[in-house]
């Protein structure tokens, strides 16, 4: 008798297990993601330390995607006139202030992650391999900024603000 009670609580504790999983599934809203999308994102200010995958997406509006654990944390969408997070929005200008510190401008988030040229391309040279390089002084600020293919990398050297999103590989 014990040993028949013994299997049925296997057997439910089974089916139970197994219920549970599937509807985890189901609540959990996983994307499945090509891997050559998948990009490693470091983003490092006062207010945000995060270091883990994302995808970036170019359409009307930029969206940076950012997981934690293969789950979604959040998404940044840039859109003309404000960034967002998590559906909290705000102007570009104000974002980017307290996002980057006293030397930015409303579009520098933006440029950034387009790869194109920031403060007005002040010392841009060009690197091995094609490469993109800024380095320069701005109000006082070192700046360091590299994008390639595959790479964006940015860093402001006085306050420590750092935007790197590369390319994911095996």
């Amino acid at each position: 008798m014990n040993k028949i009670i013994f299997i049925l609580n296997i057997i439910l504790f089974a089916l139970s297990f197994n219920a549970c999983a599937n509807k985890n599934l189901q609540i959990e809203d996983i994307q499945k993601i090509n891997e050559d999308e998948l990009k490693l994102v470091l983003i490092k200010s006062k207010n945000i330390k995060f270091y883990d995958f994302g995808t970036l997406q170019i359409t009307p509006e930029i969206k940076l995607n950012v997981f934690q654990l293969g789950k979604l944390l959040g998404s940044f969408i840039i859109k003309d006139n404000e960034i967002c997070f998590q559906n909290d929005c705000a102007p570009k200008w104000p974002a980017s202030r307290a996002f980057f510190g006293n030397v930015s401008y409303d579009k520098l988030f933006e440029e950034i992650l387009l790869k194109e040229d920031i403060f007005d391309g002040i010392g841009k040279e060009l690197g091995k391999d094609g490469t993109i390089i800024q380095k320069f002084t701005y109000g006082g600020e070192d700046m360091y900024y590299e994008r390639s293919n595959g790479k964006i990398y940015f860093k402001n050297l006085t306050n420590g603000v750092t935007v790197s999103i590369i390319d994911y590989k095996k």
